[in-house]
């Protein structure tokens, strides 16, 4: 008889979901395709994944693991470098944990879950005007779980410091199953012999610290930060204090010694105002010579870019001047206002006039332009995933800190070290603490590149030690990639000190095994198939994903969702769950550096398996007489039909046929719909739709899409309006639907049919106006359906003559008089539709916004983030799409707005359903011409027209 042995990860699964219940634990294909990787060059797929909502669910999975030997992996965000947010064992995602609990303006502190993203909290705080210091690059997506993990820092540390220097308390799981406050707690305190007493393991640390401190002194790195190993040293400094300083332990243990669920944040007072500059070296010399002058006048941040760094990711693109050798971002921040701050500007100036520079200093104190500045620093790493198809950069030597009068020095070494490898390279980081981060790219399946890369890990390692005097981890933690290089940078005695402390903590080694202390190679588990693709799997794109936003569940996000139809074993049936998940916003695109398109590799999934649901709605849809009848006899009963008891029949009758189209489709009998009309745009505009006969100068069309046409939102009239005050009498061509949402459910031939149809009808017009963002970019991609010929290149001229109502407006050399300021129109606000974004319109109607007379324009928190509408899927998910407008409802409300504007008739339908007319929602082409409206009736003046 042979023996059957039970699957582990089932034994596992079944065992976690016995715990914490079924919806709380995924060991789907695609859940741990997902959790398999991070931020880092490696892949390791777990047994399970735990979503954790509260400390019960902490609690109950550290002593699972503990109890059955089970590698356990705490997980934020995801966004750290070195792969420690992996592994193979049991995934607890502390994402759900996400609020901040507690605010003591006064004393300046924040008691904060560790699932918060920093960006979003700060945003938080910033209405306070307060704001947690450390600031890691990826802001906009590390969650605060992680950066307590890495002892994370950034540009701004040198003023603010590391997360070490900004924890007051935490709450730890420890891997007994017990919880510990850790705070700084002096030695003759009664409260430490009753933590002491309550957690025995704690005891011998205090005991190996204080008998070792001779050792632990005597092997501080002397450099500006460090996160190398645990940190016994600010143990050691705690002690010459009087007091036990446990946070200091916690802080930079990456998920080794405990879980956390929260802790208490030192906060400083916000910036009251900020400058940025950029300065260009001739010779990269200089730049070190030039720091500690800079350092005197307080920066907040120095941030160096290399020659090699500016050439990888184009200086033409960033304004980079070519002769120069090395960039200088320097960022002063003030409590005083902007005279100190120019002030400082002017010091700044005749600091760097002593050195060769290549031009003037770039100097912004406005905040966009700022960002601006910034942004080629923010995104540098994954831009450079476009620099060659096949080397990507590869972080294995990215970490070193060398005392900042050296940092040149280091810059220099770097430089010839590589130039002889004949690999390209970008060094850039923050040179105000001689943090440099190095980042060669490399084609690791290719033989010689691999030894390349094996090779600069021990020589730029050891130099970094050696030559330099410093430190192979600032920031980003250990991690797996710098695990093995722990022990050769503290020496045996301290590093078995190091593993005294993990083994009294965990003595079962289930917590994050393979982390910090580990003898493994760098070069296990790296994921050679993923580092010949095109995502750096940054994260970026989980920042701005909708559903991530909602679900804070890595197989329900973007980045996810690239991981899980890009693997070998892709399967539609096992991926249908998450494949279907996606809105197609297009945030993932608009963000990322690399060029990476999740939402058009998710529609080329669907494409290979449409949904059978919804293809008679679409193939009536195209027979025009047929379907606007319909609508036309729905517009004129809608008075009846469209109450609430009809509503809730209509609600069950369409039930079983929105099924078929997906399990979560509905027609909610409160969902506000939208007012069909019972006159079509092209009945109400019948000279438009016929060709001019004798008309001289350019033609335009204007292509109104389907809701403009058979909705009475008013949005079609205003674009007709607005046109003809800017002397332009458009023509309604035939035109079939855009094609965007057809796409989303698969059915690739039909839109190819209409995109046919609407390029022979376009052909002959010298410009396309639309006032629907999705009809705007789907007709600047028909391209993207016809490979070559005749086709490709009309796809290609109708997208250079595609124009929205609103860049028209901004571009037209017509100034159509406006209303006067006493004609207040209240509080505006404007929330950016996704699609017109990913057109690369986003300037134009905030433009126009703040140009009309008698508003107040303010801009909206999150004015770039998707509203959940996304067309059809209001209705096929109308619960995940309510959870998405949740954030915008409370930013639409915090805006204080009274009319919140957009520039699409799809995003409007989700509006309106949303705020239920707690605000006005209006196009902004419906705006524009309420202006012009008042400013023509300005000019006939008072009886005109009596």
């Amino acid at each position: 008889m042979t023996l059957i042995l039970p699957n582990t990860s089932s034994v596992v699964v079944s065992g976690l979901r016995q715990l914490l219940g079924q919806a709380k634990v995924r060991n789907d294909v695609p859940a741990l395709t997902a959790y398999a990787v991070d931020a880092s060059i490696y892949r390791v797929q777990p047994q399970a994944v735990v979503l954790a909502e509260h400390e019960g669910d902490i609690e109950a999975v550290v002593r699972f693991a503990v109890e059955r030997g089970i590698p356990l992996t705490p997980r934020a965000a995801g966004t750290n470098l070195t792969g420690s947010a992996i592994g193979s064992g049991i995934i607890l995602d502390i994402s759900k944990l996400n609020r901040i609990l507690e605010v003591n303006e006064e004393e300046r502190r924040a008691r904060v879950q560790p699932g918060i993203v920093l960006a979003e909290l700060n945003k938080q705080l910033g209405r306070r005007n307060l704001l947690f210091g450390p600031d890691p690059s990826s802001g906009d997506m590390c969650k605060l779980g992680g950066m307590l993990a890495n002892n994370s820092a950034g540009p701004h540390t040198l003023i603010y410091g590391s997360v070490k220097d900004n924890v007051q308390a935490m709450r730890v799981c420890l891997p007994s199953g017990s919880w510990l406050s850790a705070s700084s707690m002096n030695l003759n305190d009664p409260e430490l012999d009753r933590t002491l007493a309550a957690h025995p393991s704690l005891k011998p640390i205090l005991d190996l610290v204080q008998r070792q401190r001779s050792l632990i002194d005597s092997k501080k790195p002397t450099v500006s930060k460090n996160s190398c190993g645990y940190n016994l040293f600010g143990l050691a400094d705690g002690l010459s204090r009087g007091c036990f300083d446990l946070p200091k332990l916690f802080v930079g243990s990456e998920g080794t010694l405990g879980v956390v669920s929260e802790a208490t944040l030192r906060l400083v007072p916000k910036p009251q105002g900020t400058l940025t500059a950029l300065i260009h070296f001739r010779r990269l010399e200089e730049v070190g010579e030039a720091v500690p002058h800079l350092l005197s006048l307080r920066p907040s941040a120095l941030e160096v870019m290399d020659a090699n760094t500016l050439n990888l990711i184009g200086r033409s693109a960033h304004g980079i001047p070519a002769d120069a050798a090395a960039t200088l971002l320097a960022e002063l921040d003030s409590s005083a206002g902007e005279g100190d701050l120019r002030e400082r500007a002017d010091q700044m100036a005749a600091i760097c006039g002593r050195y060769q520079l290549c031009g003037d200093l770039t100097i912004a104190y406005d905040k966009e332009q700022r960002d601006q500045l910034w942004k080629a620093r923010k995104a540098l790493y994954p831009t450079l995933y476009r620099f060659d198809p096949r080397k990507k950069p590869i972080n294995f030597v990215d970490d070193v800190v060398v005392p900042a009068t050296r940092i040149s020095e280091l810059i220099r070494y770097l430089e010839t070290f590589f130039e002889g490898q004949h690999v390209p390279v970008a060094i850039f980081g923050h040179i105000g603490n001689g943090n440099a981060h190095i980042t060669p790219l490399l084609d690791v399946n290719d033989r010689r590149d691999f030894d390349k890369m094996v090779q600069a890990y021990h020589e730029i390692h050891g130099a970094v030690l050696s030559r330099f005097e410093g430190s192979i981890c600032g920031e980003h933690g250990d991690g797996r990639v710098r695990a093995e290089y722990v022990r050769k940078m503290f020496g045996d005695e301290l590093y078995q000190l190091f593993v005294q402390v993990k083994q009294t903590l965990d003595p079962a080694n289930v917590m994050n095994p393979g982390i910090k202390i580990s003898e493994t190679p760098f070069t296990e588990h790296i994921d050679y198939q993923r580092l010949s693709k095109s995502c750096a799997t940054c994260a970026k794109c989980n920042s701005v994903c909708p559903v991530y936003d909602v679900f804070q569940s890595e197989d329900m996000s973007s980045r996810g969702w690239f991981e899980i139809v890009t693997a070998k074993d892709y399967s539609y049936l096992d991926s249908k769950r998450v494949v279907e998940a996606c809105l197609n916003c297009k945030s993932c695109r608009t963000i990322c550096p690399a060029g990476v398109d999740v939402s058009e590799l998710i529609l080329q999934r669907r494409a290979e398996n449409p949904n059978r649901g919804s293809r008679w709605l679409f193939a009536l849809q195209a027979k025009l007489p047929v379907f606007e009848a319909i609508l036309t006899l729905l517009a004129r009963t809608q008075s009846w039909w469209d109450r609430p008891a009809p509503r809730a029949l209509l609600e069950r009758l369409a039930a079983p046929l929105l099924k078929r189209i997906a399990p979560t489709a509905k027609l909610p009998a409160d969902m506000v719909l939208p007012t069909l009309a019972t006159t079509h745009l092209r009945d109400r505009y019948s000279e438009l739709t016929q060709p001019a006969k004798s008309k001289t100068g350019s033609r335009v069309a204007y292509f109104h899409g389907c809701a403009a046409n058979y909705f009475e939102d008013g949005v079609g009239d205003a674009v007709i309006s607005v046109l003809r005050k800017h002397h332009v009498e458009p023509e309604l061509p035939p035109q079939r639907c855009s094609g965007t949402p057809i796409e989303t459910y698969g059915h690739v031939d039909l839109v190819k049919d209409n995109a046919r149809f609407n390029l022979q009808s376009l052909a002959g017009y010298d410009q396309v106006v639309t006032g629907c963002a999705s009809c705007t970019l789907m007709l600047k991609e028909y391209k993207k359906f016809f490979e070559s010929g005749p086709e490709q290149q009309a796809a290609d001229a109708l997208a250079k003559k595609v124009v929205h109502i609103t860049e028209f407006v901004a571009r037209s050399d017509q100034h159509p008089p406006m209303g006067t300021p006493e004609a207040r129109t209240g509080k505006v606000t404007y929330h950016s539709s996704c699609h017109l974004r990913a057109a690369g319109v986003t300037k134009e109607p905030r433009q126009l916004l703040k140009q009309l007379p008698g508003s107040d324009y303010v801009e909206m928190t999150d004015a770039d983030r998707c509203a959940g509408g996304a067309g059809t899927y209001l209705v096929k998910d109308y619960d995940t799409s309510q959870k998405v407008f949740d954030r915008k409802r409370r930013n639409i409300e915090q805006s204080g707005a009274e009319t919140v504007a957009t520039s699409c008739p799809a995003c409007m339908i989700q509006l309106s359903n949303g705020m239920r007319g707690r605000v006005a929602v209006k196009h902004v082409a419906q705006l524009l011409n309420d202006a012009y409206e008042a400013g023509a009736a300005t000019d006939r003046g008072p009886g005109a027209g009596q």
